[in-house]
C-alpha cells in the first residue's frame, strides 16, 4: 500500500487532500458551522496552491 503513495505527484496528493477536507467540511457543517468554516479555509488554501501550480485537474 505504501508503494502506491510514492508514485503520486504532489498535485495529486494535494487534490486528494482538498477533496477529503471539503467532504469533511460538508459533513461537519450539519452540526458545527464554525468548525466547518475552519476546515473549509484550510481546503481553500490547498486550492490556491493547486491554482498556482496550474494543476490540470481543476475545473475552470
Amino acid at each position: 500500500m505504501m508503494d502506491i503513495m510514492f508514485f503520486k505527484t504532489e498535485e495529486e496528493r494535494l487534490c486528494q487532500k482538498y477533496t477529503a477536507l471539503m467532504d469533511k467540511a460538508f459533513k461537519t457543517a450539519l452540526f458545527d458551522k464554525e468548525k466547518s468554516d475552519k476546515i473549509n479555509a484550510r481546503a481553500k488554501k490547498i486550492l490556491e496552491q493547486l491554482k498556482r501550480k496550474n494543476y490540470k485537474g481543476l475545473d475552470k
